[in-house]
């Protein structure tokens, strides 16, 4: 069997560049440094942290990264060539770089490479603009900089497109993509270290990609191209791979697809789908197996949720909650699963939800070792019903969990709610009053009455719990409720009477968060199921 040469590509990260133009995304500068140090640690060649002097984080940034360990990867600031008129040496953008150079040794600097850019944007002509990029780069590289050249719109300007995609006269597309040649010569004379093709409006297809990064490599053999790109069309992946299989040499994006529109390409993807299949060298194995870990340690940086279904890293990436399919699964581990998902650091999952059957009770009860034979899955699905058909179980693990240890009877009984009421009461003038009284049984005969105000009934309920329980369990006073979310179900199907899923977080220190789940028509009753769960799961794993 002949041997298959795997090149190895260059990963280019612009997350906190590029990336952060996302709405609704923040990062503070001690995650974004403990995040390029992982980055670096993965196998990263380099990572843009920011536009030159566009903001006070970016200088915070630069500031912090002095003592920051980033092994290999180099760091780059993006900046624009200079101004029509101004002198490079005087550019904000050129001082805001070179002052930065021993800690940021790249530069990458945004070239217009579209005819009808250079016209209607910069207002100048193709020559000044020509010239504006020879200079800047020139500086920057006589500064001691590596540089990096971004052509904007690139692959629109080689397939003869304009704005809104629609295609120029065939004399202007000619004329235009003579321009963008005479761009990239300029740049491989002047030896920059990449050249990168951008598709800017994410509108290409992996054919044009393919034949414009193909066609480039062979006409400058001594140059080094790379892509940049979008996902505007759904094709960022497919261009990406495109792009490497006809000779890129390097991918920009962003680790998790944020950016602007619909994002720049996500390489948790690029690298996870290529690498598995033997089609690209990104990182070692063993880096590609922290690649789940790594890419979760982003999300949680960046504030944001990992997608369920998101390729590669997302929950739902190597997972089944379909009943036929997890009874395949518990017969041939791996039918319904397109690789080895411990290659890239996650664990395959069974999930229970409306559309499982007792072949996914059994097998995730089994996962999480309270193990239920077909009699008991049964038992379960008949006395869970609305959690089942709520997702509550996808929500928590923790409340799958103690309803398993409740159908072998291994939960201990410590206590339980006999019954309850909450008082919610306001005026006109927004004054609100909140009281949950309950009755609770403790152990197996004693019976208690305990009250308490809150700030809403989840609040109430939850200090009426905690004032009588933490008489009984000290343990109680170190856990501490967190957030709650509630999510209505099937609204349009049942209007007011629809059921509501409410998920509680907890935490306390020197342990891992933990997150309950309650499903119910009643919103009251719904957090309350999810309260006695958290209790129930501290009591479990901390009794006294």
């Amino acid at each position: 069997m002949k041997e298959i040469h795997v090149r190895k590509v260059e990963l280019f990260d612009t997350s906190l560049r590029d990336g952060m133009q996302q709405p609704n995304i923040d990062i503070s500068v001690p995650n974004a440094v403990s995040l390029l140090e992982r980055m670096a640690a993965f196998g990263f060649r380099y990572a843009e942290i920011g536009f030159a002097g566009a903001n006070q984080f970016v200088s915070d940034l630069s500031s912090a990264l002095e003592s920051a360990d980033t092994g290999a990867m180099k760091l780059a600031l993006f900046g624009r060539t200079r101004g029509h008129g101004a002198k490079v040496q005087e550019w904000p953008d050129v001082q805001f770089i070179v002052n930065r150079r021993k800690r940021v040794p790249v530069a990458v600097i945004v070239v217009k490479s579209r005819l009808l850019d250079v016209k209607k944007s910069l207002e100048t002509t193709p020559e000044e603009n020509l010239l504006m990029a020879y200079e800047t780069i020139a500086c920057l590289q006589d500064s001691g900089l590596e540089v990096i050249v971004d052509l904007e719109h690139a692959m629109d300007a080689a397939c003869g497109r304009r704005e809104n995609g629609n295609h120029c006269d065939a004399d202007f597309s000619r004329r235009s993509l003579d321009y963008l040649h005479q761009m990239i010569a300029q740049c491989a004379r002047q030896q920059v270290s990449r050249i990168i093709v951008c598709d800017t409006t994410g509108g290409a297809n992996p054919e044009e990609v393919a034949q414009v990064i193909g066609g480039l490599a062979q006409s400058y053999p001594g140059a080094n191209f790379g892509f940049h790109g979008h996902t505007d069309r759904g094709f960022g992946v497919a261009n990406t791979r495109a792009a490497i299989l006809a000779g890129a040499v390097q991918v920009q994006g962003t680790l998790l697809g944020t950016g602007e529109r619909c994002g720049n390409v996500n390489l948790t993807t690029v690298i996870g789908s290529m690498q598995l299949r033997g089609e690209a060298e990104f990182v070692t194995p063993e880096s590609l197996a922290e690649l789940t870990n790594l890419a979760h340690s982003a999300y949680e940086a960046f504030g944001i949720e990992a997608p369920h279904g998101a390729p590669i890293v997302g929950t739902g990436a190597f997972g089944t909650w379909a009943g036929m399919h997890g009874s395949s699964e518990r017969k041939n581990p791996g039918a319904y699963l397109w690789c080895d998902p411990s290659k890239v650091g996650a664990v395959p999952v069974i999930g229970v939800n409306g559309q499982s059957g007792k072949a996914n009770i059994i097998l995730l009860s089994k996962a999480i070792g309270v193990p239920l034979d077909s009699a008991q899955a049964q038992e379960f699905m008949d006395d869970n019903q609305a959690m089942i058909e709520g997702d509550g179980y996808t929500a928590s693990e923790v409340s799958f969990k103690l309803a398993c240890m409740k159908v072998v009877n291994t939960l201990k009984n410590r206590f339980s709610v006999k019954s309850w009421r909450v008082i919610d009461e306001s005026d006109e003038s927004g004054d609100r009053y909140v009281q949950a009284s309950m009755s609770l049984r403790l152990g197996d005969s004693r019976v208690t009455v305990t009250r308490a105000e809150g700030a809403g009934p989840v609040d109430a309920l939850t200090k009426a719990m905690r004032s009588e329980l933490e008489k009984w369990h000290p343990a109680i006073a170190r856990m501490h409720l967190g957030r709650f979310s509630v999510t209505a179900i099937d609204v349009s199907a049942q209007d007011t009477a629809a059921h509501v899923r409410v998920t509680v977080s907890f935490h306390a220190d020197g342990h891992e968060p933990w997150t309950t789940a309650g499903v119910s028509s009643d919103l009251n009753q719904a957090a309350l199921m999810a309260i006695v769960d958290g209790f129930h799961y501290w009591l479990q794993i901390d009794p006294e």
